[in-house]
């Protein structure tokens, strides 16, 4: 009995170690509401494979400028709705071009950047 439930807090501490270690390689740092912050995880999964196209990864990067650019001009809710078209492409490329769980987080960090920005 005591061999099962050493071996069951093992699994348990593997299998909570590999999330771990999967939630550090979704985004560099903190997960902060920022642009910027998104920017820097959009670059960090082209790097480590999450997105497997940089065409797909520039147009990201595109539109993260282009909403940076927007709330540099205090437009809110053009950053807003540019956001909006990253969270659609990002979820249009979900399990093809880009790994399921990180467009998820990706999707998550957009939503909290635009919570931020007031929407």
């Amino acid at each position: 009995m005591k061999v099962l439930l050493f071996s069951a807090f093992v699994a348990a501490a593997v299998l909570l170690g590999s999330q771990s270690a999967q939630a550090q390689e979704v985004c560099p740092g903190n997960m902060a509401s920022t642009i910027a912050a998104l920017q820097d995880c959009v670059s960090h999964a082209l790097s480590i494979g999450h997105i497997d196209n940089a065409g797909i990864a520039n147009s990201l990067l595109s539109k993260l400028d282009a909403a940076e650019r927007a709330q540099d001009r205090n437009k809110s809710s053009v950053a807003i709705s540019i956001l909006e078209s990253f969270i659609h492409e990002v979820e249009a490329q979900a399990g093809k071009h880009i790994d399921e769980a990180h467009a998820d987080h990706m999707v998550e960090h957009a939503g909290m950047v635009i919570a931020a920005l007031g929407g």
